[in-house]
């Protein structure tokens, strides 16, 4: 305050430490006033600030600024009382001072020394003191406290009036703050509200017309649909009424044809008896001439007859005679070069399939624990099968994972490896049905892995046995390839669903447990069937590059690169496998692989192969004894004649490219 008794330092923080002072004369000191002062001041703020932050802010900022000039009205009092008693209390001590031999002057920055009263007599300050009694000493002792006291009162006053505040400086700042925020505040909160009041009666009204707009598409609708009932009904009952008016027609005119018709028949029935006689005589006449031209043909039938099933016999037998020393000259080839014959091929791959299934497969799933490992093992197979792309790092890191999980440091049983080698061998068939059919690319990588797996030195005694006769299963005899036979290798007769399966034909819709599906079309069955074939002819084609580890068996080499040569010769030699659309599309994926590789391994004679290929697919197959005509390769299906014009297209791409 301007004209208020307060101290130099109006901090409240030192007020607090310090404690409430008072002045000599009694007074309280400024200090105390001033912690009061901002202890009401404070708590306005205080309360005006938690006031804006309600909706009725406005009103709470006008009750906080009532507050603080009350407060600042009382503040005003109190120092106008201590300025009166200041005020009293200096004119007493000046009347006081008048009588002493030396005064001074104080003045805002200083004191100094005044003239000594003209009416005092001069005289040293020892003699008077040397004049003065006991009271007296004690009283100009307590003077000279008391004008101390004043001195620093005064001092205090002069400071005061001059000190800048720069707490009531902020405290003025925030109130002004405060009201402006709470201005704002305001004025923000009625514009939210109000746009959240417009907002809901848009929303209501768009909610009504919603309905409305509902309500006639139903009205709408309603009257649509008793429309068309309403006509239906019509021509409905318009169509009873004709049907209604024909019969009636129908039967008056059949009335009258039955009229008429009797009446022909009549005549006719004259007419016919005249004719019948007449008949008769020709007849007999006729019958009597074709029996004696029937006797003439049937005995040269009969002659014809005996002369062809003659040449019939002779030629079957001469055939017969060929095939059978063929067959000893390959057999005996065949024995000296280690080789097998296409029939021998198939039965040992389904022997091995029947036993695989009659010997380990039955016992790993009649163990709880070993069907229990078998079926981590499938489940670790199929996404890593899954995994396969073009990346070489790829492919070895999941060959190895492979040979890992079938053939660990600790081995497994014997049954439980041969189960895993079978699951091993259906997931990479499956994989090759889907992926390479849909993207040939895909068959690379999954050849790759094939092969390293079937030479691998921990595999090669048991894994190629395994996936030749599963391979063997999904494709039937095209994988050897040979014309499935009529009886098992038990001797026991296929009936034809067993037949069907044998040959490689699936159903689908077995998942009820029923046993009964429908079979694949042939249309599916040879686009799967040449996925696997793909990548068993790259198989054949990446054997040349890895080195057998110890001695080749038996069906290794069935997985090796002499194999390709084998299984062309073997379809060229059986026309019942070549006019089937299956042998043109495992023949074009066969040439697609390995046709050029193929020519620059065998030469003139892979060209010799060729154009009988070539013959077959353009002017027919040789016909066979006793019947006429050639027949085409592929067939006469939409899928052979396709696959028939692809395979001509890669002999000549083939023959091009010499």
């Amino acid at each position: 305050m301007r004209y208020g008794l307060r101290s130099p330092s109006p901090s409240p923080v030192r007020e607090k430490q310090t404690g409430r002072r008072s002045s000599a004369y009694g007074l309280p000191s400024d200090s105390d006033e001033e912690t009061d002062s901002l202890s009401s001041e404070s708590s306005v703020s205080t309360d005006d600030d938690s006031e804006t932050d309600t909706d009725d802010s406005g009103v709470d900022v006008g009750n906080a600024v009532a507050a603080r000039t009350a407060g600042k009205s009382r503040e005003l009092t109190v120092a106008e009382r201590k300025s009166k008693g200041t005020a009293k209390l200096v004119k007493d001590v000046s009347e006081s001072e008048s009588s002493e031999e030396e005064e001074f002057w104080y003045g805002e920055d200083d004191v100094s020394l005044r003239q000594p009263s003209k009416h005092l007599p001069q005289q040293s300050r020892l003699h008077l003191q040397h004049l003065q009694t006991p009271q007296q000493h004690h009283k100009d002792a307590k003077f000279l406290a008391d004008r101390r006291a004043l001195e620093d009162t005064i001092a205090a006053i002069r400071l005061r009036t001059r000190h800048y505040d720069p707490y009531e400086e902020w405290e003025r700042q925030t109130r002004t703050d405060a009201l402006r925020t709470a201005r704002h505040l305001r004025t923000t909160i009625n514009a939210t509200h109000a746009s959240h009041l417009e907002n809901t009666h848009r929303s209501a009204l768009q909610s009504q017309q919603r309905a409305y707009s509902s309500q006639v598409t139903d009205v709408t609708r309603l009257l649509e649909a008793f429309r068309i009932k309403e006509r239906d009904e019509e021509v409905r009952l318009r169509q009873k009424w004709k049907e209604e008016d024909k019969a009636r027609r129908e039967r008056l005119e059949a009335v009258i044809r039955a009229e008429e018709a009797k009446a022909r028949a009549d005549a006719e029935a004259e007419r016919r008896k005249r004719e019948e006689a007449e008949r008769r005589r020709r007849e007999e006449e006729e019958r009597k001439w074709r029996e004696e031209e029937e006797r003439r043909k049937a005995d040269e039938e009969r002659r014809r007859a005996v002369e062809e099933e003659e040449r019939r016999e002779r030629e079957i037998k001469e055939a017969e005679t060929r095939r059978k020393e063929k067959e000893a000259e390959e057999t005996e080839n065949r024995k000296l070069s280690g080789m097998a014959s296409a029939d021998e091929d198939w039965k040992y791959a389904r022997e091995t399939l029947k036993n695989l299934k009659a010997g380990p497969m039955k016992t790993v799933k009649g163990d709880k624990a070993l069907k229990s490992q078998w079926g981590a093992i499938r489940r670790q197979i199929t996404p890593k099968i899954g995994q396969l792309t073009q990346d070489q790092a790829t492919v070895t890191k999941i060959i190895g994972q492979l040979i890992e999980l079938v053939r660990p440091p600790t081995p497994h049983p014997q049954a439980l490896y041969l189960a895993a080698l079978s699951s091993l061998s259906k997931c990479i068939l499956l994989q090759a049905e889907t992926e390479v059919t849909a993207e040939k690319k895909s068959a690379f990588p999954l050849a790759a892995v094939t092969c390293t797996l079937l030479h691998h030195p921990s595999l090669s005694d048991t894994f190629p046995d395994v996936f030749y006769a599963k391979m063997v299963q999904r494709t039937g005899g095209w994988s050897v390839p040979v014309v499935v036979p009529a009886h098992d290798v038990d001797g026991r007769a296929w009936d034809d669903a067993e037949r069907r399966k044998a040959m490689g034909y699936r159903q689908t819709g077995e998942g009820d447990g029923s046993g009964e599906g429908t079979w694949e079309s042939s249309g599916e069955y040879g686009t799967r069937l040449a996925g696997i074939m793909r990548v068993y002819f790259l198989v054949l084609g990446m054997s040349a590059s890895i080195s057998p580890a110890g001695t080749v068996g038996r069906v290794q080499r069935i997985f090796q690169l002499p194999r390709f040569w084998v299984y062309f010769s073997r379809m060229l030699g059986d026309p019942r496998l070549l006019e089937t659309a299956v042998a043109a599309q495992i023949l074009h994926a066969a040439l697609d692989v390995a046709g050029l590789e193929a020519r620059n391994i065998w030469g003139k004679q892979w060209i010799k192969l060729l154009q009988l290929l070539y013959v077959a697919s353009t002017e027919g197959i040789g016909s066979v004894p006793g019947t006429n005509g050639k027949r085409m390769l592929g067939g006469q299906t939409p899928e052979g004649k396709s696959a028939r014009v692809r395979v001509q297209l890669e002999i000549e791409r083939i023959v091009q490219a010499l």
